[in-house]
């Protein structure tokens, strides 16, 4: 009887993980059909924005345009385009102590692991060197993506 009266709990977390996994390919379908629609030059002229009270920094204008599509399909807040004079005292923010490794390319050179999401935001937006490349977990040698 005991085992039975776990199986609506154990349907109900199987179903819960499916849901969050279905959000992240969603996410990433509609970030990959962005990139298509637009056809990005990896010109560099930066380009600013704001969402969330946290400063963005794009390669270029049309990489902006990707992430705000992206955006829009995921129901995430639009990003607001902006200058850097406004946006650039918004680009740190105190990030939780927590170690969630995530593997940014800076916009087509090196590779770099950061402590977490928030850490590697404040150092691109800060440093103004705009990524190209985003994994979870550490970086290696040769990513695949």
């Amino acid at each position: 009887m005991h085992g039975s009266s776990q199986l609506p709990l154990t349907l109900a977390l199987a179903f819960a993980l499916l849901c969050v996994g279905c959000t992240q390919v969603h996410a990433q379908d509609g970030l990959f059909r962005c990139s298509v629609q637009y056809r990005c030059s990896d010109e560099k002229e930066l380009a600013w924005a704001m969402a969330d009270e946290r400063c963005y920094v794009f390669h270029n204008n049309c990489l902006l345009k990707v992430e705000q599509c992206a955006r829009k399909s995921s129901g995430r807040s639009e990003l607001v385009e902006t200058s850097r004079e406004i946006c650039k005292p918004s680009c740190t923010k105190d990030c939780p102590v927590i170690y969630e490794p995530v593997c940014a390319q800076i916009f087509q050179e090196e590779y770099l692991t950061f402590s977490n999401e928030c850490e590697m935001r404040n150092y691109i937006c800060t440093n103004e060197r705009p990524y190209s490349f985003l994994a979870v977990g550490e970086c290696v040698e040769d990513p695949v993506g």
